[in-house]
């Protein structure tokens, strides 16, 4: 299967140094790109990504397909 795009969001606690507060559930780190992909190299992608933000858990898809127009 091709997938035409994706965007990829890591998001976790980010400490603000001015108020000394932890801040929860924010963006940490932001991957997309236009150009497609077969799925399989998607895959393994978000694997490396996974891993090395220490993303391993509470993983979210939303998946568009689009029927193809014979016209």
């Amino acid at each position: 299967m091709y997938i035409d795009k994706y965007k990829v969001e890591i998001k976790g606690n980010k400490y603000h140094e001015k108020t000394d507060k932890k801040m929860t559930d924010q963006v940490l780190a932001t991957y997309q790109s236009d150009d497609g992909m077969n799925i399989k190299k998607l895959m393994n992608i978000l694997e490396e990504l996974a891993d090395n933000h220490d993303a391993n858990h509470n993983i979210t898809f939303n998946i568009v397909m689009k029927q193809y127009d014979h016209d």
